[in-house]
């Protein structure tokens, strides 16, 4: 499935260094709390992960960013619509109104994508064609429903603009409930934060204040094996709890 994808040129310019930058800090981390070369090594090795994970993270401020902004073009498109415009007319409007209210934003996939369906129109595609590629191209449930609810409605002959209209506001209280959740569950995901936290601080803290404490872990392989494992499992847990509360709907 074709889904749209932002590219950063000026973070892939210096997405090496980034990494690289990663790599070292991690590895300062390892050999201070593991105080052990193999371990201090793997735990270099692990901040590989990173790019996967900035990638997610970055897709999925780009979903929540493509669908904010998804609802205020219907509502545009519907408020176009009602006042007697035509379809193809609307979505120029709706371009227009995108560029006034999210054009110096650093994240505005739906105003690049709108861009790409008006031009498809321009140059001679039908409306009809330009917002099937636009579907195939954003492959969110959202647009799904609403491409799909105007090309059968125009095919079938039907009040477009009450069709949009009721899709609209489906969508809109749909989103709008998705950032309410998002909110509740806010608290939760600082607290993952600080559970995974805190336990690196207190090692970290005795390490400074009482270092002859933790010295039997360090006196034998299996007592560092043990850290890692805990430190292993500090991180594991910060990721279950932030899909336990990545709700959707």
């Amino acid at each position: 499935m074709k889904q749209f994808i932002f590219h950063d040129e000026d973070g892939n310019k210096y997405e090496w260094i980034r990494i690289a930058l990663i790599c070292a800090g991690c590895m300062a981390f390892g050999f201070i709390l593991f105080q052990n070369l193999f371990y201090t090594i793997l735990s270099g090795c692990l901040a590989l992960l990173y790019p996967r994970i900035a990638q997610k993270r970055k897709r999925e401020k780009l979903k929540e960013a493509f669908i904010l902004q998804f609802r205020d073009a219907i509502l545009s498109i519907a408020n176009s619509l009602k006042a007697g415009a035509s379809l193809q007319t609307a979505l120029m409007r709706c371009q227009y109104d995108l560029e006034k209210q999210i054009g110096k934003k650093k994240l505005k996939p739906l105003l690049i994508e709108l861009e790409k369906l008006n031009n498809n129109i321009k140059f001679g595609l039908s409306v009809d064609e330009a917002l099937l590629r636009f579907k195939e191209q954003n492959d969110y449930e959202e647009v799904q429903q609403f491409i799909d609810a105007t090309l059968i409605t125009k095919s079938k002959g039907g009040n477009l603009t009450e069709v949009i209209e009721n899709i609209s506001q489906m969508i809109s209280d749909k989103i709008t409930i998705q950032q309410e959740i998002k909110l509740a569950t806010a608290q939760k995901r600082m607290e993952a934060r600080i559970l995974t936290i805190m336990p690196i601080a207190l090692v970290f803290l005795i390490m400074l204040l009482n270092p002859s404490y933790l010295a039997p872990m360090y006196q034998s392989w299996f007592g560092t094996t043990l850290l890692f494992l805990a430190a292993l499992m500090l991180i594991f847990n910060y990721f279950v709890a932030r899909a336990i509360t990545s709700i959707k709907i």
